[in-house]
């Protein structure tokens, strides 16, 4: 297995844990806020994350010397951009338009990171690639072509927020990648652990400011459902971007925006196992194109 095959593979299995914790990251937003349940899910990976980073700076010769000045800027924006003000974003538009037309605006933001993958780090698409990337973004299509007659509506803030969001998550993007070209001793944890602390000061400040109470709210939780926010924010976000940002600085960008489009479906796939909804056959075709479309990329 070469390095790019390594690469999306190891995205591929973010996408699978980020979706199935949006289940829990959805229940929970929509029972208190989107702020409540953002916050929480960074606090909890940023701590797991800083907490590896000291472990890994005990144990390996990577320390703080490894990251310069302008890598830690990058990475600090990253985390207040993607992370922290990007994820609103995103909660917020499938409040006003469903989660089927936000992940439609989503699915052209593999189109969005190959531009910039192109302009900003020498990364063209090869022809079979780029076939690849639009049959993955084709499975986001029927997923969500299945969804638009259950859910939601076309108004203009809730495709504004989607926009934004899609924005603001590829910024966060390229300013990772951006840090670590700048400084590739940086550690993927390391990097988790500035983006994560920037995100979580970012929504401390909003909650603040909001008057939203977010950790007392999370006090006021039965255990259980105390322990499903960690559990959710520890595999949804602490494993799930270990994984992507190892991905993305070794992966090819716009390659591993397409392997994101996976998302809506393995969300769905997770639905099934979950809560017991059964697979359509929009979803089979969905799968069947990623699949598709993953193989191909492997080839390319």
């Amino acid at each position: 297995m070469n390095t790019q095959d390594g690469a999306y593979l190891l995205a591929l299995t973010s996408a699978i844990l980020f979706s199935g914790s949006s289940v829990i990251f959805a229940r929970f937003s929509r029972s208190h806020s989107s702020l409540f349940m953002n916050l929480m899910k960074n606090t909890v990976a940023g701590a797991a994350f800083v907490f590896t980073m000291l472990l890994a700076w005990g144990l390996t010769p990577e320390g703080p010397r490894d990251i310069s000045t302008r890598s830690g800027l990058f990475l600090l924006l990253s985390g207040v951009v993607g992370l922290g003000v990007g994820d609103c974003f995103v909660f917020l538009a499938f409040k006003h338009i469903g989660s089927a037309r936000t992940l439609l605006v989503y699915s052209f933001s593999p189109v969005l990171l190959t531009i910039e993958g192109a302009l900003l780090f020498g990364q063209p698409l090869s022809l079979a690639q780029g076939t690849a990337i639009f049959l993955m973004m084709a499975c986001v299509w029927t997923i969500s072509f299945e969804k638009f007659r259950a859910e939601g509506a076309w108004e203009w803030r809730g495709i504004v927020f989607a926009l934004l969001g899609v924005l603001l998550d590829n910024v966060g993007i390229v300013l990772s990648r951006m840090a670590f070209d700048e400084s590739p001793g940086i550690s993927p944890m390391t990097a988790n652990a500035v983006r994560a602390i920037g995100a979580v000061v970012t929504l401390m400040l909003a909650n603040y400011y909001l008057r939203a109470k977010v950790f007392g709210a999370f006090g006021r939780l039965d255990w259980r459902d105390r322990a499903l926010v960690v559990f959710a924010g520890f595999m949804g976000t602490f494993l799930s971007l270990s994984l992507w940002l190892t991905a993305l600085k070794i992966g090819h960008i716009g390659g591993l925006a397409g392997v994101g489009s996976f998302n809506p479906v393995a969300a769905s796939l997770w639905e099934w196992l979950l809560l017991r909804k059964r697979p359509t056959a929009y979803l089979l075709v969905a799968l069947a194109l990623f699949l598709v479309g993953f193989l191909l990329l492997l080839k390319a």
